[in-house]
C-alpha cells in the first residue's frame, strides 16, 4: 500500500493545486494525507480522488469549502447533501438573475446613449439613487 502513496507537490502537480491549497484543505478538516515522511504529506488514491471531488465541487458547483465539507461529511452533516445543493441551486439562480439584470440594463444604457455618457439624461439621473433592487430597465 505505501508503494500507492504520492507525495503531495506530485498531488498538486497531477490536480492542478497548489500545495498550500491542499494544506488549507486539511487545516479545514476535509483531508486527511494517508502518511507524512520525513516532514512530507503523502496522499494515499482515496485521498487524490478526495481531492478532485472537492475540486469539482469548488468549480462545477461553485460551492464554498463549507458547503464541500457538509457534503463530504456524508450522515454526520447537520444538513442533507440534497438540501446543500438545493440550497447552492437557488443561489446561483439569483445570481444568474441579478447579472441578467445588470447585462439589461446596461445593454439599455448603451443603446440609448450610445454617442454620450448618460450623465444628464432624465431617465438615467432619475434612477442613480434608487436602490438596486428597483432599478426597471
Amino acid at each position: 500500500m505505501a508503494e500507492d502513496l504520492v507525495p503531495i507537490d506530485e498531488v498538486a502537480r497531477r490536480l492542478g493545486v497548489r500545495a498550500s491549497a491542499i494544506r488549507y484543505y486539511e487545516e479545514r478538516g476535509l483531508l486527511q494525507p494517508s502518511a507524512r515522511r520525513a516532514g512530507r504529506r503523502w496522499y494515499s488514491p482515496a485521498d487524490i480522488r478526495r481531492l478532485a471531488v472537492i475540486g469539482f465541487w469548488q468549480r462545477a458547483g461553485q460551492m464554498s469549502l463549507d458547503e464541500i465539507g457538509e457534503i463530504l461529511a456524508g450522515p454526520a452533516a447537520v444538513r442533507g447533501w440534497s438540501q446543500i445543493v438545493q440550497e447552492r441551486i437557488e443561489a446561483l439562480r439569483a445570481q444568474a438573475e441579478q447579472a441578467n439584470a445588470a447585462r439589461e440594463y446596461l445593454e439599455h444604457v448603451l443603446s440609448h446613449h450610445r454617442d454620450s455618457p448618460p450623465d444628464g439624461c432624465h431617465h438615467y439621473e432619475s434612477v442613480i439613487y434608487q436602490p438596486l433592487s428597483t432599478l426597471d430597465h
